[in-house]
């Protein structure tokens, strides 16, 4: 399974393929197809995959399933998927959603809108072992942004959730569950949120623009 370096544990929301050749455990993606910029999303909090993972569950679309749940990247084999794919692995860090409104979490086409960092990795195919390494600026670009809708010590609500029991867990992300709405048209003034575990609390504001880092 996978090796990785970063401040901060991730996760992966994803789905069983059963085929003739086997079992594909298929990860949730996000991205743009100009440039073609896409990948498997990497959540930074485990409260959000969870969140995701639930939303997407139930209003997936009919081409979609219901069967999505969250796992650590410890237990995803992150080196073959990227051999599985052509040209290079990029992991989008999500660290938000967009919002419909300041209640609301956007769920435009059957999954929720994710806000990310796109990370690129090039892996040669004949890579037996690897330990991903996740830049730095991303999660300092991150902390940026949770910082621009009014938290600071977000980094200390993420470490708080990694400390909890799995019942503790359980409860936590139902109430994170329990506070959203859903809504299916995006804010005109770029709203977007992020879920603060030990105020309770869904941070919420508007969209912040960093020079040459403002992926999302």
């Amino acid at each position: 399974m996978s090796e990785y370096i970063a401040p901060l544990s991730l996760w992966l929301v994803v789905r069983k393929r059963f085929y003739k050749s086997g079992v594909f455990v298929e990860p949730a993606w996000v991205g743009s197809h100009e440039p073609k910029i896409q990948g498997p999303v990497l959540f930074v909090s485990r409260i959000h995959a969870e969140v995701y993972a639930y939303m997407r569950n139930e209003y997936h679309r009919k081409d979609d399933s219901g069967n999505w749940r969250v796992i650590s990247l410890q237990d995803f084999d992150l080196l073959e998927h990227a051999h599985g794919i052509d040209g290079k692995l990029y992991c989008q860090l999500a660290f938000g959603f967009s919002m419909a409104d300041r209640d609301s979490i956007l769920v435009y086409t059957g999954a929720p809108r994710v806000r990310y960092v796109p990370l690129p990795f090039d892996i040669p195919k004949n890579e037996k072992q690897v330990t991903f390494s996740f830049n730095q600026w991303a999660f300092d670009f991150m902390n940026e942004q949770w910082s621009s809708i009014g938290s600071s010590s977000f980094e200390k609500s993420l470490t708080h959730v990694d400390g909890l029991s799995e019942d503790e867990f359980a409860k936590v992300s139902k109430v994170a569950i329990a506070k959203l709405n859903v809504g299916r048209q995006e804010s005109v003034e770029g709203l977007w949120s992020a879920y603060d575990a030990v105020k309770e609390e869904w941070m919420v504001g508007n969209e912040a623009t960093f020079p040459d880092k403002s992926y999302h």
